[in-house]
Protein backbone atom coordinates (compact mmCIF):
# COMPACT_ATOMS: atom_id res chain seq x y z
CA UNK A 1 0.00 0.00 0.00
CA UNK A 2 1.59 2.76 -1.36
CA UNK A 3 1.75 6.23 0.18
CA UNK A 4 3.10 8.38 -2.08
CA UNK A 5 0.19 10.37 -3.20
CA UNK A 6 0.47 13.21 -5.22
CA UNK A 7 -2.71 15.66 -3.90
CA UNK A 8 -4.03 18.36 -6.57
CA UNK A 9 -2.39 21.66 -6.19
CA UNK A 10 -6.30 22.92 -5.28
CA UNK A 11 -6.01 21.29 -2.10
CA UNK A 12 -2.93 23.63 -0.99
CA UNK A 13 -4.11 26.54 -1.89
CA UNK A 14 -4.83 27.64 1.39
CA UNK A 15 -1.13 26.70 2.47
CA UNK A 16 0.06 29.71 0.14
CA UNK A 17 -2.12 32.39 0.78
CA UNK A 18 -3.64 34.16 3.83
CA UNK A 19 -6.69 32.20 5.66
CA UNK A 20 -9.87 33.47 4.95
CA UNK A 21 -12.23 32.66 7.91
CA UNK A 22 -13.34 30.62 9.28
CA UNK A 23 -11.26 27.83 8.56
CA UNK A 24 -12.63 24.58 7.07
CA UNK A 25 -11.30 21.13 8.91
CA UNK A 26 -11.55 17.68 8.00
CA UNK A 27 -12.36 15.44 10.97
CA UNK A 28 -12.41 12.47 10.25
CA UNK A 29 -13.84 9.95 13.19
CA UNK A 30 -14.42 6.49 14.70
CA UNK A 31 -17.84 4.98 15.53
CA UNK A 32 -17.20 2.08 17.66
CA UNK A 33 -18.70 2.57 21.83
CA UNK A 34 -18.13 5.91 22.93
CA UNK A 35 -16.26 7.22 20.18
CA UNK A 36 -19.64 7.70 18.10
CA UNK A 37 -21.18 9.49 21.21
CA UNK A 38 -18.65 11.66 21.22
CA UNK A 39 -18.32 12.19 17.64
CA UNK A 40 -21.99 12.71 17.75
CA UNK A 41 -21.10 15.80 20.47
CA UNK A 42 -18.25 16.79 18.19
CA UNK A 43 -21.34 17.79 15.46
CA UNK A 44 -23.58 19.23 17.38
CA UNK A 45 -20.79 21.69 19.35
CA UNK A 46 -19.11 22.84 16.50
CA UNK A 47 -22.50 23.34 14.85
CA UNK A 48 -22.88 26.23 17.43
CA UNK A 49 -19.43 28.08 16.48
CA UNK A 50 -19.14 30.36 13.81
CA UNK A 51 -15.17 30.85 14.49
CA UNK A 52 -14.25 27.07 12.71
CA UNK A 53 -16.33 25.02 10.11
CA UNK A 54 -15.68 21.34 10.10
CA UNK A 55 -16.98 18.65 8.10
CA UNK A 56 -16.79 15.71 10.07
CA UNK A 57 -17.43 12.06 8.49
CA UNK A 58 -17.29 8.44 9.80
CA UNK A 59 -14.49 6.63 8.69
CA UNK A 60 -16.26 3.31 7.07
CA UNK A 61 -18.91 6.42 4.98
CA UNK A 62 -19.12 5.67 1.51
CA UNK A 63 -17.09 2.54 1.38
CA UNK A 64 -17.14 0.36 -1.44
CA UNK A 65 -17.38 -3.66 -1.55
CA UNK A 66 -13.99 -4.08 -1.81
CA UNK A 67 -13.01 -2.43 1.20
CA UNK A 68 -16.19 -3.62 3.25
CA UNK A 69 -14.49 -6.85 2.38
CA UNK A 70 -10.89 -6.28 3.18
CA UNK A 71 -12.16 -4.99 6.52
CA UNK A 72 -13.89 -8.39 7.33
CA UNK A 73 -10.52 -9.94 6.00
CA UNK A 74 -8.44 -8.29 8.20
CA UNK A 75 -10.44 -8.15 11.25
CA UNK A 76 -10.78 -12.05 11.25
CA UNK A 77 -9.65 -13.81 15.14
CA UNK A 78 -7.61 -16.57 15.38
CA UNK A 79 -9.98 -19.26 16.77
CA UNK A 80 -8.26 -19.92 20.02
CA UNK A 81 -9.31 -17.66 23.17
CA UNK A 82 -6.24 -17.84 24.44
CA UNK A 83 -4.44 -16.75 21.25
CA UNK A 84 -6.72 -13.84 21.16
CA UNK A 85 -5.91 -12.35 24.54
CA UNK A 86 -2.39 -12.62 24.15
CA UNK A 87 -2.39 -11.00 20.57
CA UNK A 88 -0.39 -13.44 19.12
CA UNK A 89 -2.46 -13.41 15.97
CA UNK A 90 -2.43 -9.39 15.73
CA UNK A 91 -6.12 -9.22 15.66
CA UNK A 92 -5.79 -5.59 17.05
CA UNK A 93 -2.98 -4.40 14.39
CA UNK A 94 -4.91 -6.19 11.45
CA UNK A 95 -7.90 -4.54 12.44
CA UNK A 96 -6.45 -0.69 12.97
CA UNK A 97 -4.51 -0.87 9.65
CA UNK A 98 -7.99 -2.29 7.90
CA UNK A 99 -9.87 1.15 9.95
CA UNK A 100 -6.85 3.58 8.59
CA UNK A 101 -7.23 2.33 4.90
CA UNK A 102 -10.50 3.16 4.69
CA UNK A 103 -10.02 6.59 6.60
CA UNK A 104 -7.19 7.36 3.60
CA UNK A 105 -9.57 6.02 0.64
CA UNK A 106 -12.31 8.96 1.77
CA UNK A 107 -9.59 11.51 3.47
CA UNK A 108 -8.56 11.54 -0.64
CA UNK A 109 -11.98 11.39 -1.74
CA UNK A 110 -13.29 14.45 0.54
CA UNK A 111 -9.59 16.35 -0.17
CA UNK A 112 -10.44 16.21 -4.30
CA UNK A 113 -13.89 17.99 -3.33
CA UNK A 114 -12.45 20.75 -0.89
CA UNK A 115 -9.67 22.41 -0.09
CA UNK A 116 -9.19 22.03 3.56
CA UNK A 117 -7.17 24.36 6.36
CA UNK A 118 -6.25 21.48 8.68
CA UNK A 119 -7.35 17.44 9.52
CA UNK A 120 -8.54 16.01 12.67
CA UNK A 121 -8.56 11.97 13.22
CA UNK A 122 -10.48 10.88 15.60
CA UNK A 123 -8.87 8.46 16.72
CA UNK A 124 -5.09 8.74 15.74
CA UNK A 125 -5.12 4.96 14.85
CA UNK A 126 -6.94 6.32 12.07
CA UNK A 127 -3.65 8.51 10.75
CA UNK A 128 -1.84 5.12 10.20
CA UNK A 129 -1.61 5.63 6.80
CA UNK A 130 -1.98 8.90 5.66
CA UNK A 131 1.54 10.23 6.69
CA UNK A 132 2.13 12.04 3.76
CA UNK A 133 -1.39 13.88 4.07
CA UNK A 134 -0.51 15.10 7.53
CA UNK A 135 3.12 16.53 6.01
CA UNK A 136 1.18 18.03 3.84
CA UNK A 137 -2.02 19.64 5.74
CA UNK A 138 -2.11 20.17 9.51
CA UNK A 139 -3.20 17.72 11.16
CA UNK A 140 -4.96 17.09 15.27
CA UNK A 141 -5.06 13.63 16.43
CA UNK A 142 -7.27 12.85 19.27
CA UNK A 143 -7.67 9.82 21.64
CA UNK A 144 -8.39 7.96 24.96
CA UNK A 145 -5.53 5.60 25.49
CA UNK A 146 -2.51 4.10 23.60
CA UNK A 147 -1.57 1.30 21.79
CA UNK A 148 1.10 1.01 25.06
CA UNK A 149 -1.47 0.98 27.53
CA UNK A 150 -3.56 -1.22 26.40
CA UNK A 151 -0.47 -3.37 25.52
CA UNK A 152 -0.13 -3.18 29.57
CA UNK A 153 -4.18 -3.76 30.65
CA UNK A 154 -4.81 -6.44 28.23
CA UNK A 155 -2.22 -8.50 27.56
CA UNK A 156 0.03 -10.70 29.57
CA UNK A 157 3.53 -8.55 29.93
CA UNK A 158 5.22 -12.09 28.14
CA UNK A 159 3.51 -10.56 24.93
CA UNK A 160 3.48 -7.12 24.85
CA UNK A 161 5.55 -7.14 22.33
CA UNK A 162 2.81 -8.18 19.84
CA UNK A 163 1.80 -4.63 19.86
CA UNK A 164 5.33 -3.46 18.98
CA UNK A 165 4.18 -2.57 15.23
CA UNK A 166 0.91 -0.62 16.44
CA UNK A 167 3.21 1.49 18.98
CA UNK A 168 5.48 2.29 15.78
CA UNK A 169 2.93 3.47 13.85
CA UNK A 170 1.53 5.25 16.39
CA UNK A 171 5.04 7.58 16.95
CA UNK A 172 5.33 8.21 13.31
CA UNK A 173 1.41 9.70 13.67
CA UNK A 174 2.31 11.72 17.09
CA UNK A 175 5.67 13.25 15.30
CA UNK A 176 3.91 14.24 12.21
CA UNK A 177 0.48 15.62 14.12
CA UNK A 178 0.95 19.55 14.77
CA UNK A 179 -1.11 19.06 17.94
CA UNK A 180 -2.44 15.86 20.18
CA UNK A 181 -5.36 15.77 22.08
CA UNK A 182 -5.49 13.40 25.21
CA UNK A 183 -8.64 12.67 27.39
CA UNK A 184 -7.00 12.61 30.39
CA UNK A 185 -3.86 13.06 31.82
CA UNK A 186 -3.30 9.51 32.45
CA UNK A 187 -3.45 9.44 27.95
CA UNK A 188 -1.09 12.64 28.44
CA UNK A 189 1.32 11.12 30.28
CA UNK A 190 1.50 7.60 27.92
CA UNK A 191 1.51 9.79 24.84
CA UNK A 192 4.91 11.65 26.34
CA UNK A 193 6.46 9.08 28.07
CA UNK A 194 5.94 6.03 25.79
CA UNK A 195 6.31 7.52 22.18
CA UNK A 196 8.78 10.17 23.14
CA UNK A 197 6.97 12.83 22.55
CA UNK A 198 7.49 16.63 23.79
CA UNK A 199 5.29 17.69 26.37
CA UNK A 200 4.32 21.04 25.08
CA UNK A 201 2.32 19.10 21.84
CA UNK A 202 -0.15 16.94 23.62
CA UNK A 203 -2.85 18.89 25.32
CA UNK A 204 -5.50 17.54 27.75
CA UNK A 205 -8.99 18.85 26.43
CA UNK A 206 -11.49 16.64 28.93
CA UNK A 207 -14.38 15.39 26.84
CA UNK A 208 -18.15 16.56 28.35
CA UNK A 209 -21.70 15.86 27.98
CA UNK A 210 -24.40 18.05 26.97
CA UNK A 211 -25.39 19.33 29.82
CA UNK A 212 -28.15 21.01 28.94
CA UNK A 213 -30.21 18.06 27.77
CA UNK A 214 -28.43 15.68 30.66
CA UNK A 215 -30.02 17.03 33.70
CA UNK A 216 -30.60 15.61 37.32
CA UNK A 217 -34.09 14.59 37.57
CA UNK A 218 -36.32 15.32 40.80
CA UNK A 219 -36.44 13.30 43.43
CA UNK A 220 -39.33 12.57 45.03
CA UNK A 221 -38.97 10.63 48.59
CA UNK A 222 -41.50 7.33 48.84
CA UNK A 223 -40.59 5.67 51.64
CA UNK A 224 -41.21 2.35 50.36
CA UNK A 225 -39.25 2.85 46.72
CA UNK A 226 -36.81 0.67 47.38
CA UNK A 227 -33.07 2.23 46.58
CA UNK A 228 -32.15 2.24 42.40
CA UNK A 229 -28.95 0.96 41.64
CA UNK A 230 -28.29 1.42 37.69
CA UNK A 231 -25.43 -0.11 36.06
CA UNK A 232 -24.80 0.75 32.13
CA UNK A 233 -21.83 -1.52 30.12
CA UNK A 234 -22.33 -3.80 27.14
CA UNK A 235 -18.57 -5.26 27.72
CA UNK A 236 -20.70 -7.13 30.93
CA UNK A 237 -17.72 -8.47 32.38
CA UNK A 238 -14.86 -6.06 31.95
CA UNK A 239 -17.39 -3.49 33.09
CA UNK A 240 -17.88 -5.14 36.84
CA UNK A 241 -21.24 -6.36 36.02
CA UNK A 242 -20.85 -9.85 37.39
CA UNK A 243 -19.54 -7.75 40.44
CA UNK A 244 -22.49 -5.76 41.29
CA UNK A 245 -24.92 -8.55 40.62
CA UNK A 246 -22.82 -10.90 43.04
CA UNK A 247 -22.76 -7.92 45.46
CA UNK A 248 -26.79 -7.18 44.92
CA UNK A 249 -28.08 -11.09 45.06
CA UNK A 250 -25.31 -11.22 48.75
CA UNK A 251 -26.52 -8.41 50.37
CA UNK A 252 -28.97 -5.94 49.19
CA UNK A 253 -31.83 -7.43 47.19
CA UNK A 254 -34.25 -6.81 49.67
CA UNK A 255 -33.74 -3.38 50.06
CA UNK A 256 -33.08 -2.22 46.53
CA UNK A 257 -33.54 -2.93 42.54
CA UNK A 258 -31.11 -2.98 40.29
CA UNK A 259 -31.06 -2.08 36.53
CA UNK A 260 -28.39 -3.28 34.16
CA UNK A 261 -28.07 -1.41 30.65
CA UNK A 262 -26.42 -3.87 28.60
CA UNK A 263 -27.02 -5.70 25.44
CA UNK A 264 -24.54 -8.65 26.94
CA UNK A 265 -26.28 -12.14 26.54
CA UNK A 266 -27.34 -12.21 30.39
CA UNK A 267 -30.50 -13.61 31.66
CA UNK A 268 -31.05 -13.25 35.64
CA UNK A 269 -34.56 -14.64 37.32
CA UNK A 270 -34.96 -11.98 40.11
CA UNK A 271 -38.38 -9.97 40.37
CA UNK A 272 -36.07 -7.05 41.46
CA UNK A 273 -33.16 -7.22 38.51
CA UNK A 274 -34.19 -5.35 35.68
CA UNK A 275 -32.27 -5.67 32.09
CA UNK A 276 -32.86 -3.22 29.27
CA UNK A 277 -31.11 -3.35 26.04
CA UNK A 278 -30.69 -1.37 23.02
CA UNK A 279 -30.77 1.60 25.02
CA UNK A 280 -29.40 4.44 22.80
CA UNK A 281 -27.93 7.84 24.84
CA UNK A 282 -29.97 10.62 24.79
CA UNK A 283 -32.83 8.96 24.23
CA UNK A 284 -35.80 9.57 26.32
CA UNK A 285 -35.97 5.61 27.40
CA UNK A 286 -31.94 6.80 28.62
CA UNK A 287 -32.84 9.75 29.67
CA UNK A 288 -35.52 8.38 32.35
CA UNK A 289 -33.41 5.51 33.56
CA UNK A 290 -30.88 7.82 35.12
CA UNK A 291 -33.52 9.78 36.60
CA UNK A 292 -34.72 7.23 38.46
CA UNK A 293 -31.70 5.85 39.68
CA UNK A 294 -30.39 7.18 43.51
CA UNK A 295 -26.51 5.87 42.51
CA UNK A 296 -24.33 4.90 39.28
CA UNK A 297 -22.26 1.82 39.63
CA UNK A 298 -19.61 0.51 37.35
CA UNK A 299 -16.57 -1.02 38.70
CA UNK A 300 -14.73 -1.67 35.60
CA UNK A 301 -11.81 -3.71 35.47
CA UNK A 302 -10.26 -1.96 32.31
CA UNK A 303 -11.14 1.54 31.23
CA UNK A 304 -9.89 3.85 28.14
CA UNK A 305 -11.91 6.87 29.59
CA UNK A 306 -15.25 6.18 30.97
CA UNK A 307 -18.31 8.41 29.37
CA UNK A 308 -20.88 6.80 31.72
CA UNK A 309 -19.32 8.17 35.01
CA UNK A 310 -19.68 12.00 33.35
CA UNK A 311 -23.52 11.26 32.36
CA UNK A 312 -24.26 10.14 35.80
CA UNK A 313 -22.26 12.95 37.11
CA UNK A 314 -24.01 15.48 35.15
CA UNK A 315 -27.76 13.36 36.21
CA UNK A 316 -26.89 14.77 39.90
CA UNK A 317 -26.42 10.75 40.61
CA UNK A 318 -23.19 9.44 42.91
CA UNK A 319 -20.57 7.01 41.64
CA UNK A 320 -19.59 4.04 42.43
CA UNK A 321 -16.31 3.01 40.12
CA UNK A 322 -12.96 1.53 40.49
CA UNK A 323 -9.67 3.62 40.92
CA UNK A 324 -7.89 3.12 37.82
CA UNK A 325 -6.50 4.89 34.71
CA UNK A 326 -8.20 8.14 33.90
CA UNK A 327 -11.36 7.32 36.38
CA UNK A 328 -9.65 9.50 39.33
CA UNK A 329 -9.70 12.67 37.26
CA UNK A 330 -13.73 12.39 36.71
CA UNK A 331 -14.56 10.83 40.31
CA UNK A 332 -13.43 12.19 43.41
CA UNK A 333 -13.04 9.97 46.02
CA UNK A 334 -15.20 10.29 48.91
CA UNK A 335 -16.98 13.96 47.15
CA UNK A 336 -18.71 13.09 44.01
CA UNK A 337 -18.47 9.35 44.49
CA UNK A 338 -16.08 5.92 45.78
CA UNK A 339 -13.35 4.53 44.05
CA UNK A 340 -12.76 0.99 45.17
CA UNK A 341 -10.03 -1.47 43.23
CA UNK A 342 -10.78 -4.06 40.70
CA UNK A 343 -13.28 -7.10 41.86
CA UNK A 344 -13.30 -5.81 44.96
CA UNK A 345 -16.88 -6.61 45.94
CA UNK A 346 -16.36 -6.74 50.07
CA UNK A 347 -15.33 -2.35 49.25
CA UNK A 348 -18.09 -2.38 46.80
CA UNK A 349 -20.82 -3.46 49.08
CA UNK A 350 -19.53 -1.53 52.39
CA UNK A 351 -19.80 1.99 50.21
CA UNK A 352 -23.15 0.77 48.58
CA UNK A 353 -24.60 0.35 51.79
CA UNK A 354 -23.30 3.79 53.09
CA UNK A 355 -24.94 5.39 50.58
CA UNK A 356 -28.41 3.93 50.94
CA UNK A 357 -27.95 4.26 54.53
CA UNK A 358 -27.30 7.91 53.84
CA UNK A 359 -29.17 9.42 51.14
CA UNK A 360 -29.08 12.83 51.54
CA UNK A 361 -24.86 12.42 51.57
CA UNK A 362 -25.67 10.79 48.62
CA UNK A 363 -27.51 13.70 46.77
CA UNK A 364 -24.81 15.90 48.05
CA UNK A 365 -22.45 14.02 45.89
CA UNK A 366 -24.39 13.96 42.74
CA UNK A 367 -25.10 18.27 43.11
CA UNK A 368 -21.11 18.24 43.41
CA UNK A 369 -20.59 15.79 40.25
CA UNK A 370 -23.00 18.12 38.46
CA UNK A 371 -20.73 20.96 39.44
CA UNK A 372 -17.73 19.20 38.72
CA UNK A 373 -19.07 18.27 35.19
CA UNK A 374 -20.64 21.61 34.51
CA UNK A 375 -17.08 23.35 34.79
CA UNK A 376 -15.07 21.05 33.46
CA UNK A 377 -16.49 18.16 31.39
CA UNK A 378 -18.98 20.36 29.25
CA UNK A 379 -19.21 19.21 25.50
CA UNK A 380 -19.79 23.32 24.71
CA UNK A 381 -16.36 24.10 25.96
CA UNK A 382 -14.57 21.15 24.99
CA UNK A 383 -15.65 22.38 21.42
CA UNK A 384 -14.62 26.06 21.74
CA UNK A 385 -11.26 24.82 23.19
CA UNK A 386 -10.51 21.81 20.28
CA UNK A 387 -11.64 25.34 18.22
CA UNK A 388 -9.25 27.14 19.32
CA UNK A 389 -6.23 24.83 18.90
CA UNK A 390 -7.20 24.20 14.94
CA UNK A 391 -7.54 28.18 14.43
CA UNK A 392 -3.71 27.98 16.18
CA UNK A 393 -2.31 25.49 14.32
CA UNK A 394 -3.40 26.67 10.78
CA UNK A 395 -2.29 30.53 12.08
CA UNK A 396 1.18 29.35 12.49
CA UNK A 397 1.13 26.60 9.20
CA UNK A 398 -0.05 30.31 7.40
CA UNK A 399 2.51 32.40 9.09
CA UNK A 400 5.44 29.66 8.52
CA UNK A 401 4.44 29.28 4.73
CA UNK A 402 4.89 33.94 5.03
CA UNK A 403 7.30 35.26 7.02
CA UNK A 404 6.52 38.91 7.40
Amino acid sequence: MSNNYEMPTANYELLNKPINRPPKILSLMEEHMGHGTYGNLLREGFAKLDSTSVDFYWYPEERKLDTKFLRWLLSLSFPHAWIQKQNLDFRRLRAQLSYAYMTRKLALKKLKQCSYSALHFHTYILAFLSLDLMAKIPSIVSLDMTSSQAAFEQTDLNFMWTYRPNILLGQKVFQAAKGIVTRSEWGRQSVIRDYNIEPEKVKVIYPGVDVNKLTPGKKIKEEQKPFNILFIGTDFERKGGEDVVAVFLDRFSEQAELNLVTNAPINYQHSRIKIHRNVKAYTPQWLNLYHQADVFIMPTHFEGFGWVFLEAMAAGLPVIATDINAIPEMVTHGETGFLVQPGDRSNLATHLKYLIDNQSFAQEMGVKGRKKVENNFNAQIHCQILANMFENIISNENSAHHPL
